[in-house]
């Protein structure tokens, strides 16, 4: 696969992962049964994997260093950050942590797509 093809297969999946993340979050806030349907489950999370996957190979290609470029290092931490609070999320038992953390995780999710567009670093 070409470096284009994996880029925008990349950014597809990204698309694809924010949806589902948005899915499980406002089940999470309802009745939850969405979030725990085994389908919506696997499918999220072979997405991130995917996603993850297509990252690796895109700094593959690209013969990009994490620690030369500060921008994707923030990305990096990022979705490392991403991750946690979404797990943390995920635990909440009432509705307002949860609506917190979602508003926490919009923004980061915010912050990444500008970091992917932009590329310069916000804090490093």
């Amino acid at each position: 696969m070409d470096y284009l093809a994996l880029k925008h297969s990349h950014m597809a999946i990204a698309l694809v992962s924010i949806i589902l993340f948005y899915v499980r979050s406002f089940s999470r806030m309802g009745s939850g049964s969405l979030a725990k349907n085994k389908l919506v489950f696997i499918g999220s999370h072979s997405i991130d994997t995917l996603l993850i996957v297509s990252a690796i190979g895109l700094m593959a290609m690209a013969k990009i260093n994490p620690l030369e470029q500060l921008w994707l290092l923030e990305k990096i931490i990022l979705v490392i950050v991403y991750i946690v609070v979404g797990i943390i999320s995920a635990k909440q038992t009432t509705t307002v942590p949860k609506v917190v953390f979602l508003v926490l995780n919009t923004a980061v999710i915010l912050a990444i797509g500008y970091l992917a567009t932009a590329k310069a670093p916000l804090l490093l």
